[in-house]
């Protein structure tokens, strides 16, 4: 983590960069040792998404910083998975546990943590389209009464919990997933 933390202090990082942290040596975890991980790169990311004028400004090089990042974790053992989901759940974050890559792309992920059902149908709405829009998914699925507001807002949901990437096209705003595959846990 420190060539991380000094990455991210640094500004060396692209923007919009997956950070895949490998767990697959890792025996045993604690809540300390995946708040430093995972967690912190899933803080700065989202901490990059939303309103930053209300931020203390990081006093250490370890201190959550807004960064433009994605993080999702792999090589999970079972009982690594146990103990993410028990530090996850109880703070109402989700994770993409990535148990299928190829050339550093997320084909295959389970969803740990949490996410409320109208956003888990946005996820997997997302997922299943590749790129989307809010007007796309609202022709998509009229028989669900979602307006394209409410579209809008749960996809900007979805990536400010750094589950989908968002570019902008012309004048729309448009959403991609970061895995092919979504499973749940």
């Amino acid at each position: 983590m420190a060539a991380i933390h000094k990455a991210v202090a640094g500004g060396t990082l692209s923007a919009g960069t997956l950070v895949i942290l490998d767990f697959e040596k890792i025996r045993a975890v604690n809540g300390s040792y995946i708040k430093g991980t995972a967690s912190w790169l899933l803080t700065c990311g989202q901490l990059s998404s939303g309103n930053t004028e209300n931020i203390i400004p990081p006093r250490h090089v370890a201190d959550p910083r807004p960064y433009d990042l994605f993080v999702c974790v792999t090589g999970l053992s079972p009982d690594l998975v146990t103990e993410f989901q028990e530090f996850l759940k109880p703070r109402l974050l989700p994770l993409l546990f990535a148990k299928k890559l190829a050339g550093g792309a997320v084909q295959e992920a389970l969803l740990l943590g949490h996410l409320d059902p109208a956003l888990r149908l946005t996820l997997t709405a997302v997922t299943d389209k590749g790129n989307c829009t809010a007007p796309q998914l609202h022709e998509m699925f009229p028989e669900q009464k979602i307006t394209v507001t409410a579209w809008n807002n749960r996809l900007n949901d979805l990536h400010s919990l750094r589950l989908v990437r968002r570019t902008r096209v012309g004048r729309s705003l448009e959403y991609s997933p970061l895995t092919k595959i979504i499973l749940w846990a």
